[in-house]
């Protein structure tokens, strides 16, 4: 009988059956924020600070005074530059401008494999000239240098919000065969063919829900434990890989093992989801850490 076995009597377990935490969007409660020159961006986010940040002008930026969850949120700002308007903009795609001539693009996401059936945020929103807000999600297939949509959907808004107002955006899917291999949100606080300067966007906890079909099931003979500020896997059959998120959707610590045992400290308590996928099947339990 192995250590875990022995002990089982000091394990707390929780199993959450039926509950899918899939991948969820990338630092989708904008608590994460990195530094450069003059500027930050939130994490795993593109916006075009990195191109009108050398003009002291910046459409995106932290906001620590007006959140719905954690603390902050991400604040997307129309601007003028030269006396021509740009609209706000956030992408989790990689997002190109030319300032002479204010040609852009927006290709590429974030890596994803999921299929997500909604998504999910709230906002806030001070319109100027009955401005519209964009909040479009994508999932996408990446064939060589092409790229095949998958999935899409999108909300629209010229009403002004000055609370936090939830939205909701359900993905319609023309392929269900394939799967996704990138996700891109993109988030634009004017309308892009008409902006408006002091359009102002704030976006926070955004997050997906999934069908309750989706083909993650317990069936592979893993087991979860916790003790002792750690999380334990054992009875592992083949090469595996698990993944483990915190309560908020977040991926802290991940790992892929031929070993029968795992043993992944995660030292804080709280509660966990652990992620346990190999070749047949994959499963999440839900785990309290003390």
């Amino acid at each position: 009988m192995n250590f875990l076995m022995r002990n089982l009597g000091l394990f707390f377990i929780v199993l959450l059956s039926g509950s899918l935490l899939a991948q969820q969007v990338p630092n989708g409660d904008f608590e994460q924020w990195y530094n450069e020159s003059n500027y930050q961006n939130p994490t795993n986010w593109d916006t075009p600070n990195s191109t009108t940040g050398s003009l002291g002008i910046f459409c995106v930026t932290k906001e620590t005074g007006i959140v719905q969850h954690g603390s902050s949120s991400i604040k997307i700002t129309s601007k003028s530059i030269f006396g021509t308007p740009i609209p706000g903009l956030a992408t989790l795609g990689d997002f190109n401008v030319n300032i002479i001539t204010f040609v852009s693009t927006i290709e590429g996401g974030y890596p994803f494999t999921y299929k997500p059936s909604v998504l999910k945020g709230y906002y806030q929103y001070e319109p100027m000239y009955s401005d519209q807000a964009f909040i479009g999600v994508l999932l996408l297939k990446q064939n060589g240098n092409a790229w095949d949509t998958l999935a899409q959907g999108n909300f629209k808004t010229t009403n002004t919000a000055l609370t936090w107002t939830p939205f909701s955006i359900t993905l319609n899917y023309t392929n269900q065969q394939d799967n996704p291999t990138h996700l891109n949100i993109i988030m634009l606080s004017s309308d892009k063919d008409a902006p408006q300067p002091n359009s102002i966007l704030y976006v926070d906890n955004l997050s997906f829900e999934y069908p309750l079909n989706v083909d993650e099931h317990n069936t592979n003979s893993a087991q979860v434990f916790c003790f002792d500020k750690n999380i334990y896997v054992e009875n592992l059959t083949e090469q595996t890989q698990i993944e483990v998120y915190n309560e908020m959707g977040q991926l802290i610590k991940q790992c892929l093992t031929n070993e029968n045992q795992v043993k992944i400290e995660v030292g804080t308590p709280g509660f966990y989801m652990v992620k346990v996928n190999n070749r047949y099947s994959t499963f999440i339990n839900k785990v309290m850490v003390y």
